[in-house]
């Protein structure tokens, strides 16, 4: 609307410049006429003495050449005298007229003639004698007359240009408000739909935006049926899986001490197919994810986390505004909370901060950064790269927070954020800085 708005503006502006230096030619056209029929109704009255001095033998028919400082001046100039009209008297800076050639005519503006438009006609006036005689014939006007003409058009013109340009622009916001309609009312839609407060697009659009509200449509459909495939067959997956090791383990451990090695094997096969379901899982979320409210989150599994270790006596401090929302699914991010507090709340010394605070500015929503903070031993900064390293395996990394550090680092990378580590200034044990990206 502005960038139409703005080309109207300059395309009126220029416009109106053409028209006004169209309609000031035409005026000075129209002046240099009237000042040559002046010229001329001044021809069919003057005439030459014997001497050569011209004189008017009647009355001129133009009455503003017999009202004294009426604004249109005449006169006649030959090499040896001269004639002026009566309007004339009183003038004190009367027009600048000279000798013109014969068969020559002059026009001059305010410019190069004082202030005053100039016409001038030479002739060649012939005696009784014989001989033939220079005579110059000239009118003039006052500029005010044509300035006042040109300032009347001009604001008229202006004023007519700039109503057309608040009804055309006032039309083209109405047409824009019309036709936008859709596109706000799908903007609309998409965002009741990462609320969670509707699961598509409706059908009452026009043919144009039909095909992208289908598409939408289906594709949104796709992506839910595709999660709930997902998650059955990892489900049925699961379930296959657990009643043959569950009676591999049986058996093992009825069989005795010698079957022990093998025993633990399987105990670790069913603890990496669990973690490899379990990431699995964790890739089949929604693009369009629902707000989450992180700080109440926080303080639920802080208060989980504190009466699960009543016996260390662990305290969890929360801060940040309860406003404060995430677009990331909520079993993920309580699995990600969850696992850095409870590894502040192991491996730490019972004091535990968790901070929310608003992160990088987004077109749409900000970013949110949580900072879970504790003052146990925490990680030497050469270790600290090694655990968060992309390809190194959970059952490589040093015992302690290694595992949940992993899971924590696969989930937010999961959503474009990023994990960093580093020792807290206040508590002076691990600093995990959790940083999702705005939208």
């Amino acid at each position: 609307m502005v960038s139409a708005g703005l080309a109207l503006l300059v395309s009126l502006a220029l416009v109106g410049l053409a028209v006004d230096r169209g309609f000031r030619g035409a005026s000075e056209g129209a002046l240099q006429e009237r000042l040559a029929s002046t010229v001329f109704l001044l021809l069919s009255t003057i005439d030459l003495d014997e001497g050569g001095e011209p004189t008017i033998s009647e009355a001129l028919a133009e009455p503003r050449l017999e009202q004294p400082g009426s604004g249109l001046y005449a006169g006649a100039m030959t090499p040896v005298g001269q004639w002026k009209s009566a309007s004339l008297y009183g003038v004190i800076e009367p027009p600048r007229a000279r000798l013109v050639e014969r068969n020559q005519t002059m026009f001059r503006g305010p410019d190069t003639a004082g202030n005053y438009y100039v016409y001038a006609m030479g002739l060649g006036w012939e005696q009784p004698d014989g001989d033939i005689v220079d005579l110059t014939l000239w009118a003039a006007e006052d500029p005010e007359r044509y300035r006042t003409e040109v300032a009347a058009f001009r604001n008229n013109l202006w004023r007519w240009l700039v109503l057309a340009a608040v009804l055309v622009i006032a039309a083209q916001l109405v047409v824009l408000v019309l036709f936008l309609r859709p596109l706000r009312q799908v903007a609309q839609e998409v965002r009741e739909i990462e609320a969670g407060e509707r699961e598509g697009l409706s059908a009452s659009y026009p043919r144009e935006l039909q095909p992208l509200t289908a598409n939408l449509n289906a594709l949104l459909a796709t992506e839910r049926d595709n999660a709930r495939h997902y998650r059955e067959a990892l489900a049925d997956l699961a379930h296959a899986l657990k009643t043959p090791l569950a009676i591999m383990r049986t058996r093992l451990e009825t069989e005795g001490g010698e079957q022990r090695g093998q025993l633990e094997e399987l105990q670790r096969m069913e603890q990496l197919v669990r973690r490899q379901l379990e990431r699995a899982a964790r890739s089949t979320r929604r693009t369009l994810n629902q707000p989450v409210p992180v700080v109440p989150m926080v303080q639920r599994l802080a208060d989980s986390l504190e009466r699960l270790y009543r016996d260390r006596a662990v305290t969890i401090e929360v801060r940040g505004d309860d406003d404060l929302t995430a677009r990331v699914e909520s079993r993920d991010l309580m699995e990600l909370i969850g696992n850095l507090m409870d590894n502040a709340a192991k491996y730490g010394r019972g004091r535990i901060r968790a901070t929310v605070g608003r992160g990088k500015t987004g077109p749409r929503e900000d970013g949110v950064e949580i900072l879970i903070e504790d003052n146990g031993p925490g990680i030497d900064q050469t270790a600290r790269s090694e655990l968060l390293r992309r390809g190194v395996r959970g059952d490589e990394r040093q015992e302690g927070q290694g595992l949940g550090l992993s899971i924590a680092g696969q989930l937010v990378e999961a959503y474009g954020g990023r994990l960093e580590l580093g020792r807290s200034s206040d508590l002076g044990g691990l600093a995990v800085l959790i940083v999702l990206p705005p939208r």
